[in-house]
């Protein structure tokens, strides 16, 4: 059983886990980003008739791995949400059905559930489907996640200017009828036949299908015209703000996750750390990427969270891991580098710069100290650049 927990844990930071920043995650991601759009790509080739009849059984074949690939990572899935921290104190079978009902785990089941059954369904109505697949596509999207979850946020208002769009709607139409309707009645004789008119006039469309023939009409128009502008400007208004919040609050929450990582920080309070996920900043730094280069200012110290780096010394480099930290030498004595240092493999880095480095020293008397003794151990070393497994 301690083996299944691991798998299970193990398979949820690579699906699930939005602090996970390996290789392995990364291209788990990339092959199912390629594979949603590879496909969307055959849906429309095949819709325009740019494949023949023997690209047929290839297209159909494609579709039918990818098949299996899909519901193999919505079982997976829906194996490991009881890893989540959300459904950590529910039954595993009521955690999987409140996946099952999420908005993710929906579009994930609507992905691959149709396909079960095609052989009672149109052919055409499946290839359209397919296309539906692109929703997939939000999961991988922290962007569009963030979206999400302000129009939930934002229901009340957005449906607070929805209302007022329609009022809008329903009093321009009803206007324009009486203006309008002597002189075009063909166009403007009833409210419905207005409310075309208001709808392309509101959005500022205006198609010229139906235009206003009189003065007052037209002098209405233009004031409908400009009420359209301050329509869509509400709710974009409303949609801004909560899209900036919901991006702050998950870099927020992404940066204390990661600060609890750090063994620096790992023995402090909540407060505390929540304090100090203000201060760092999360980074990703490839393979051979170079983090410090000999000789520029220090203007940061580094804390890492995964991968390795090396540090180029002489007579041989010195290998920096995860829980060490450096940089921070040059931000006490305020000298330049010492050492160039390189990434290894993918590494996720946490940045603390330094007019904050100086705010945590003040602030944290015993962190001061801890630093302070690792700094000056490493100035007993020549040329030594730090590496501290605190």
């Amino acid at each position: 059983m301690p083996q299944i927990h691991a798998l299970r844990r193990g398979l949820y930071r690579l699906l699930e886990s939005h602090t996970e920043r390996g290789m392995a995650r990364h291209a788990v991601n990339t092959f199912l980003i390629l594979l949603i759009i590879t496909n969307v790509g055959a849906v429309l080739l095949d819709d325009a008739g740019s494949t023949g009849p023997q690209w047929q059984p290839l297209l159909q074949g494609f579709t039918d791995i990818s098949i299996a690939l899909f519901s193999a990572e919505y079982l997976c899935r829906l194996w490991v949400v009881v890893e989540n921290e959300k459904f950590r104190d529910m039954p595993p079978a009521r955690a999987r059905l409140h996946y099952i009902a999420s908005p993710a785990g929906l579009i994930d089941l609507l992905a691959i559930l149709p396909f079960y059954f095609r052989a009672s369904l149109d052919l055409r109505y499946l290839r359209l489907l397919r296309l539906f697949w692109l929703l997939k596509l939000t999961r991988f999207s922290p962007a569009m996640q963030s979206l999400a979850a302000a129009l939930y946020e934002e229901r009340r208002s957005l449906l607070g200017a929805l209302l007022i769009a329609i009022v809008l709607l329903m009093t321009s139409a009803t206007i324009m009828h009486v203006l309008e309707r002597d002189a075009q009645p063909a166009v403007f004789g009833t409210i419905l036949q207005s409310m075309w008119w208001a709808v392309v006039t509101l959005t500022t469309v205006g198609y010229g299908d139906a235009v206003p023939h009189t003065v007052l009409g037209k002098m209405f128009g233009g004031v409908c015209a400009l009420l359209g502008l301050f329509m869509f400007a509400l709710p974009t208004a409303i949609m801004t703000r909560a899209v900036v919040e919901q991006l702050k609050r998950r870099d927020f929450v992404v940066n204390a996750q990661l600060v609890s990582h750090v063994p620096l920080f790992a023995s402090l309070g909540i407060m505390r750390i929540i304090e100090i996920a203000t201060m760092l900043k999360p980074r990703h730094v490839p393979p051979l990427y170079t983090v410090v280069r000999k000789g520029d200012p220090a203007d940061c110290m580094y804390f890492i969270l995964s991968g390795e780096l090396e540090v180029q010394l002489q007579p041989r480099p010195v290998r920096l891991r995860v829980g060490d930290f450096f940089g921070e030498m040059g931000l006490l004595d305020g000298a330049p580098r010492n050492a160039t240092v390189t990434a290894v493999t993918d590494t996720q880095l946490l940045i603390l710069e330094e007019k904050d480095f100086h705010k945590l020293i003040r602030a944290y008397p015993e962190m001061r100290t801890t630093i302070e003794t690792v700094a000056a151990a490493r100035r007993s070393v020549p040329d030594m650049p730090g590496v501290s497994a605190a």
